[in-house]
């Protein structure tokens, strides 16, 4: 994404709606610091698999925006929130939507309110700050994220660990329509601050999930179809959350909240990290998107956005994944999108 803030959001963004969804419950889960044990055993130089560049976010059009399950039939919204994820063996598994999620999809239904919103205008501005010291946590939580697509071309994302062994990313960084589906191969370096060295190592995959909407919906020309199924759990081979820490993540209650986002942005020096903060009004919130003025770049897809709440803990309540010609989008972890890292959780 171009770095760039919120500057007049039309009314077209059909399925970015207002929404009263029937509150579940306060579900969180929470971060944790690490034991701390990598910084010294772990640090090596980095070896990379060749000449990479950011992965660019996908064209988004406002106008196609899909309202994800929300938009769907009962049973197609069901079988939309599926999970199907690759192993590292190549092998590709489906399982079914959880009870809990098809109980949470039919509330989430029920409260569904297609209302629209729009008229936000900010002013442009770079207010991205490069963190150096990547011990400190959270940012020992945040990854570089190299992938390879099927074509055997490489790219950037950033992921943040949200658990032991679970990366939280955007679908799109692993999987890609237009280049033959999944992804053949990741590796994920945490805390990296330049492009030489793995200060906590790298991390190899075992498996990668996505809600089934995803791989399913694509209407084969607009991303905008499947954004709002937009998000990947990434299971490492290794529990290097353990070790790193992760983050917390909460099922999002569309409030409110100063946003924190860290991540990898390819206008940048390859492998820098980068911190951007905004604030995002309840107003910005639709049904399972929100845009957002933190800056952001190609290379910044995937990266949480996350707060601190008043009792000092670290909640990821959304997922940067696209922009159009002027504003920053991200997807929300609402109650259902809870459920599905809830459901993958490792």
């Amino acid at each position: 994404m171009q770095t760039r803030l919120l500057v007049s959001i039309p009314a077209l963004l059909l399925g970015v709606a207002l929404a009263t969804v029937p509150a579940v419950a306060a579900n969180a889960v929470a971060g944790s610091k690490g034991s701390g044990e990598t910084a010294t055993s772990r640090d090596a130089p980095l070896t990379l698999p060749g000449k990479v560049s950011p992965r660019p976010a996908p064209a988004f059009d406002p106008a196609t925006l899909s309202r994800g399950a929300l938009g769907l039939d009962p049973a197609a919204a069901a079988e939309s929130m599926g999970t199907v994820t690759l192993s590292r063996d190549g092998s590709v598994d489906e399982q079914p939507a959880s009870a809990g999620m098809r109980a949470i999809l039919d509330a989430e239904m029920q409260g569904s309110n297609p209302a629209m919103s729009s008229g936000r205008v900010v002013s442009p501005s770079d207010a991205r700050t490069q963190i150096t010291d990547t011990s400190i946590y959270p940012a020992m939580t945040v990854g570089w994220l190299w992938t390879q697509d099927q074509a055997g071309k490489w790219s950037t994302c950033t992921g943040t660990l949200i658990g032991p062994k679970t990366v939280l990313t955007a679908a799109h960084c692993v999987y890609d329509h237009d280049s033959g589906g999944w992804v053949k191969e990741i590796t994920f370096i945490p805390g990296a601050s330049d492009a030489e060295t793995a200060p906590y190592g790298q991390f190899d995959w075992s498996n990668i999930s996505v809600p089934k909407g995803y791989t399913e919906n694509y209407d084969g020309k607009n991303y905008s179809s499947i954004a709002a199924w937009d998000l990947a759990e990434i299971e490492l081979a290794e529990d290097a959350g353990n070790q790193l820490g992760w983050m917390g993540f909460r099922a999002d209650a569309g409030t409110d909240f100063h946003a924190t986002l860290i991540g990898y942005p390819g206008d940048k020096p390859d492998g820098t990290m980068w911190q951007a903060t905004c604030d995002v009004p309840a107003a910005n919130f639709g049904e399972q998107i929100f845009w957002h003025t933190c800056d952001t770049a190609t290379g910044s897809s995937g990266s949480a956005m996350w707060e601190l709440d008043p009792d000092g803990n670290y909640y990821v309540r959304g997922i940067d994944i696209a922009e159009d010609d002027n504003t920053n989008y991200a997807l929300r972890i609402t109650d259902t999108y809870y459920q599905f890292l809830v459901d993958n959780y490792k």
